[in-house]
């Protein structure tokens, strides 16, 4: 078989029939569908998607001629991002194919195969047995077709793994952890009954509705796991639900199929199943038995293990089904939930509580406000006196620890007598909870959190002497503490992960510039045309190594606040003359130069002058015109700069200065991404496969630095997008 380029070279010249204009067809053919993947490759400019089942790897290796003409593309800077199902027959040619493509991931159960480039989308079927090529092909470069495809693709892509991840698991034994969240009603009905066959055990947490829910979809597949309990070959299965009038005759139903079952009156505000290898949980109520529109699912044992030990604690505490139904048949019924609607009441009603403690008292404050009102009224002598009779107190702050000192400082209360764990502060919320024993608890809602006097910020509170509710009270608290175990270790890492980023992009930055500085020495002393141009590989990727070593530490600097600035007056207008100048010398620019036109129109300001950091600004202006080449195929790029008043500028009023200068970017481009939009100038905020998503974060950060603001809108043409910032104005 002839191979790569040289192959698709002789096919060209005999005038192999292509697309000349949008359509979709079908060929018929190995040969001719080999022939046309090959031309498929060698004519994609800059990305190639390809979704394939587990017997193409293979295909890929052996067909000399296709391994040649991906490492053709590999060279040409052609992106190849490769998904697949890798197993253990497969596994040695994934890793071989991972040595020339740009990524390879792996998905459990792929069927069928295509590939996407820039602007074609073809679909080798397969009829044969492993290792042989497809003998047809759907071929389109249909705008629409090949847009849904790369929809799919990315959905796909989404969903995958890495490669390496799954080669570890397969080589090393590992059980893949993974936790998903699935929107699809149909899957998730799919997804529950696998939890519920594969299953030793099923404990199943859930609404009156939820109940509902379960008989309609799995109550058949409920009784065959009974008839294996009966074989010994399943522990059974337990339900805990809401029994009430409504649903008594299905809880009957459940009971006599032989499903255990027992009522909790007041259920968690989450439904729940979990087995003896997985978890499922909603917020939904199902109510009639409605489909569930999101399930978490997850395999990981932490969440096993919380949803067991949540069950269990339940179950302790639940009332036998067949009890429970013999209740509701003759009339009896208990509540045991009382709301307080006076703050003086309820204060009074938990202090009592706090006394009345035996073993522990659980406390979560909905924020660092409230723990100061606490401390005020004299909370903290309640909880001392209760420490000394050892009973132990356990508190949730939303708060960090310095905050916590200070206000128990200024009552000269020892900290060490209470177990005090800060949470972020993200979490305050507008209710605190008191468990006592995990018997009784108490709810307060926080109804103006900015009063200093208890009883003007207190609203209604909820007392209840139900044990479900106060350990589903307790659960809450318990996750929150871990959570805050981990939020404190998370600090600690970031400060760890800041240090080391530091560290590394300063040591990378040291080599870069000798590799840079010899390379384009020894590219100035060399005749060779093909060296030259494999100098200038290495020259274009140390540049761009270089350009994310800086992004690295300037973020770095931005996040621990030592951004320095060194600011003078300058000729806003010159520098940004000197930076398109300094672009368009750039061989980045220079190949695209003939499809994209830079224009300045500085308008009537040949001189404006601004008080700032001339390299910084510098750096925005290259920044954003960048940015707009990157996504601009063809087309024009518009620089414009004006001047308005402060109120105008509308971003930043808190600067005194009247009037505001502001450079805009406008391309002719993609536009903004509507999903990308609410996060554009966030950290790693890009779906392209250039760049770090670093350059707008960056932007912001300097231009804010400055008094000034940044932003950016597609424009209203529907063609591109214009990125503008404004800074404060000295003389013009």
């Amino acid at each position: 078989m002839i191979a790569g380029v040289e192959y698709l070279q002789e096919h060209l010249l005999t005038g192999s029939s292509y697309l000349a204009t949008e359509g979709t067809e079908i060929l018929y053919g190995e040969q001719k569908v080999i022939e046309q993947v090959l031309q498929f490759v060698s004519k994609s400019r800059t990305k190639i998607n390809a979704c394939v089942d587990r017997t193409r790897p293979l295909l890929a290796i052996e067909i000399e001629s296709l391994k040649k003409c991906f490492i053709d593309a590999k060279k040409r800077e052609v992106r190849l991002n490769y998904v697949t199902e890798i197993t253990d027959e497969n596994i040695s040619y994934c890793k071989e194919l991972m040595g020339f493509i740009t990524e390879l991931r792996h998905l459990d159960g792929i069927k069928g195969n295509f590939y996407i480039s820039d602007t074609e989308y073809i679909a080798p079927a397969i009829f044969h047995e492993k290792g042989k090529p497809a003998s047809q092909m759907i071929r389109s470069n249909v705008k629409e077709i090949v847009e849904h495809q790369q929809y799919v693709f990315d959905t796909l892509w989404s969903k995958a793994i890495s490669a390496e991840l799954k080669i570890r698991e397969i080589e090393e034994g590992l059980a893949h952890y993974e936790s998903r969240i699935i929107e699809n009603q149909d899957e998730i009905i799919k997804e529950i009954s696998r939890l519920t066959a594969d299953s030793n055990k099923l404990y199943t947490c859930v609404s009156a509705g939820g109940m509902q829910y379960s008989y309609n979809y799995f109550f058949e597949l409920n009784k065959k796991l009974v008839d294996k309990q009966k074989k010994g070959e399943h522990e059974g299965i337990r339900y805990i639900s809401n029994i009430n009038k409504d649903n008594v005759a299905l809880a009957r139903i459940l009971l006599d199929a032989g499903i255990q079952i027992r009522h909790v009156k007041n259920m968690p505000p989450m439904s729940f199943g979990v087995s003896d290898k997985e978890a499922a949980a909603t917020i939904e109520k199902m109510e009639g038995g409605k489909k569930v529109q999101s399930l978490l699912i997850s395999n990981e044992p932490m969440y096993v293990t919380h949803f067991t030990t949540i069950f269990e604690e339940l179950w302790k505490d639940g009332v036998d089904a067949a009890d429970r139904i013999k209740n509701i048949e003759e009339g009896v019924e208990s509540t045991n939930i009382e709301i307080i609607e006076n703050p003086r009441e309820s204060l009074k009603l938990a202090s009592n509580m706090v006394k009345s403690a035996r073993e522990e008292v659980l406390r979560i404050y909905p924020s660092i406000n409230a723990f100061r009102r606490q401390v005020k009224i004299g909370a903290m002598n309640l909880f001392k006196e209760i420490t000394e009779h050892n009973v132990k107190v356990r508190v949730i702050i939303p708060s960090d620890e310095r905050q916590i000192r200070e206000i128990v400082d200024e009552v000269s209360f020892a900290l060490a007598q209470l177990d005090i764990r800060c949470i972020d502060k993200s979490l305050e919320t507008h209710i605190g909870i008191i468990v006592v024993d995990k018997k009784e608890s108490l709810i307060v809602e926080s109804k103006d959190d900015t009063k200093d006097n208890y009883y003007e910020a207190a609203g209604l509170s909820a007392y209840s002497n139900s044990k479900p509710i106060a350990l589903s009270y307790a659960s809450i608290f318990e996750s929150l503490w871990k959570q805050g175990e981990l939020y404190e270790q998370s600090k600690a890492y970031n400060r760890m992960q800041k240090e080391f980023i530091d560290v590394a992009a300063h040591e990378l930055r040291t080599p870069i510039q000798p590799i840079l500085s010899l390379t384009e020495v020894l590219h100035s002393k060399i005749e060779d045309i093909q060296q030259k141009e494999l100098l200038d590989i290495v020259i274009r990727n140390a540049k761009r190594l270089r350009r994310l070593v800086e992004d690295i530490l300037d973020v770095t600097k931005i996040e621990s606040n030592s951004l320095n600035l060194k600011k003078e007056q300058f000729n806003l207008n010159e520098v940004i003359l000197n930076t398109i100048k300094d672009i368009k010398a750039s061989k980045e620019y220079q190949y695209s130069a003939k499809i994209i036109k830079i224009l300045y129109e500085p308008q009537q300001y040949d001189s404006i002058y601004v008080e700032a950091d001339k390299g910084r600004i510098s750096q925005v202006i290259f920044n954003l015109i960048s940015n707009s080449i990157k996504f601009t195929k063809d087309g024009d790029i518009h620089i414009t700069i004006s001047v308005i008043e402060r109120e105008q500028a509308g971003y930043n009023k808190n600067n005194n200065i009247r009037q505001h200068v502001v450079v805009s970017v406008k391309d002719t481009g993609e536009g903004i991404d509507p999903e990308i939009m609410p996060r554009l100038f966030q950290k790693f905020a890009s779906k392209s496969f250039q760049g770090t998503g670093l350059g707008l974060y960056l932007s912001k950060n300097i231009v804010e630095s400055h008094g000034g603001s940044i932003w950016a809108e597609n424009n209203a043409d529907g063609k591109g997008a214009t990125f503008s910032f404004s800074l404060p104005v000295t003389n013009t």
